[in-house]
């Protein structure tokens, strides 16, 4: 009669516990103030297909062979032809050196002669031997061969640097507008300007300060820094190059190019690896290169594994093999081997103009069954993709000992007391 009482009172004091469940020790949220809205219509869950990891899986991804990335829109990739036909445009801030063959007085500073003072021009290059010491005679070079020289023995011509508003003043030519042209060009319109004063003019015109272009490489790189665009076309490959290179967190696979306000997806990973020329990008004025982390291309590795964690993609490749073993295997104790999914439930889509976007839909769920003798081979070949989940399920023996180790200790607390009671 006085275990039953007991034994009641024991049952009550347990159901007032959960009743006043705020007066014991650890977090709680009091929902009491929160209220979720109510489904407009209960629909039956889709049924999401299960592809197993096998060797029929391979036989039917080898048939759909990767299509090479072309070069994104509104962008010039650089290839043989297109470094041929590239052509430097001149702009504000620019060095010109310009000669003037057999009329040093054009081309000297301040109008006198790069030899000395009153204009006395520069004596011709001598051919190997041509002279001797004794003063004997010897045949000047031809202008086509000749070379003006100041006084020191360098390259001598006239410096301009082109105005805000694009021009350059040169004698007996005056003021021409050189915005957007290039150095031959700017040839042409010389020797087209001194043409009526000087007989067969003959002039050389190069570009010796770039100063009017850069682009900005930011982002994931040791150096990051503004570099100038040259006569020699810079692309993302040079870019980063000069920049220090990237360091090994860095995600080359999602390099972003930013022209006129709009960010495009270039893969770089590609042309180190598989040298896919059609992602080396020529770069342009004003270009914003930003070289992310490996933050967006990580892999979950969670469910019965030794050390559930996040695994970073190398170059926007991971193997399944990789990501279980980075998270030390799965758990001998508790897992299920017959069943390790992959979830995958974010599709990345080209968007307009090259843009990259990202579309929630119904995952895509793949398995594999690690009782299986070719298992370790599957493993190393099946590509994951970022933001993918792998999953290993728990085995149906670690369920129930889970369970068993939730209702023994109140078990043990009703036995305790039942043996207490007189």
């Amino acid at each position: 009669m006085i275990s039953r009482t007991i034994l009641t009172g024991v049952v009550a004091v347990s159901l007032f516990a959960l009743s006043a469940c705020s007066w014991t020790p650890g977090g709680f949220l009091d929902s009491s103030n929160l209220q979720e809205p109510q489904p407009a219509q209960q629909t039956a869950p889709e049924i999401v297909q299960v592809q197993p990891i096998d060797a029929g899986y391979f036989s039917h991804v080898s048939l759909q062979a990767s299509p090479a990335q072309s070069c994104p829109l509104t962008f010039t990739c650089l290839t043989p032809k297109a470094r041929v036909a590239y052509d430097y445009r001149i702009g504000p801030g620019d060095q010109l050196q310009i000669i003037v063959w057999d009329h040093p007085e054009l081309t000297s500073q301040g109008g006198a002669g790069a030899g000395g003072a009153g204009g006395t021009p520069p004596l011709p290059t001598l051919p190997s031997g041509g002279a001797t010491a004794g003063g004997g005679t010897s045949t000047a070079a031809s202008p086509s061969t000749s070379q003006a020289v100041t006084g020191g023995g360098e390259p001598g011509g006239l410096t301009l640097r082109v105005a805000n508003n694009g021009t350059v003043f040169f004698p007996r030519v005056g003021r021409i507008k050189v915005l957007g042209m290039t150095a031959e060009q700017v040839q042409a319109r010389l020797t087209a300007g001194l043409a009526k004063t000087i007989r067969n003019p003959q002039l050389d015109v190069r570009i010796t300060g770039f100063n009017s272009k850069q682009v900005q490489v930011l982002g994931d790189v040791r150096t990051p820094q503004a570099q100038p665009i040259t006569d020699v076309p810079l692309t993302i490959i040079d870019a980063l190059n000069r920049a220090g290179g990237a360091p090994p967190d860095a995600d080359l696979q999602n390099v972003g190019i930013t022209r006129d306000g709009k960010r495009y997806q270039v893969d770089v990973a590609s042309i180190l690896d598989d040298g896919n020329v059609q992602q080396n990008v020529v770069l342009d004025d004003g270009d914003i290169i930003d070289v992310p982390d490996r933050t967006n291309s990580r892999v979950f590795v969670l469910g019965e594994i030794t050390r559930p964690s996040i695994v970073p993609m190398n170059r926007g490749k991971l193997t399944l093999a990789d990501a279980l073993t980075s998270s030390g295997s799965i758990d001998s104790h508790t897992s299920n081997p017959h069943v390790i999914y992959v979830i995958r439930g974010v599709d990345p889509q080209p968007g307009p103009n090259g843009t990259v976007k990202t579309k929630m839909r119904m995952p895509d769920v793949y398995r594999l069954d690690m009782t299986q003798v070719d298992a370790l081979m599957l493993m190393t070949q099946f590509q994951l993709q970022p933001r993918d989940v792998v999953y290993v399920q728990i085995a149906q023996s670690a369920r129930f000992n889970r369970l068993l180790d939730l209702i023994t200790p109140s078990l043990q607390t009703l036995f305790f007391t039942k043996e207490l009671a007189p």
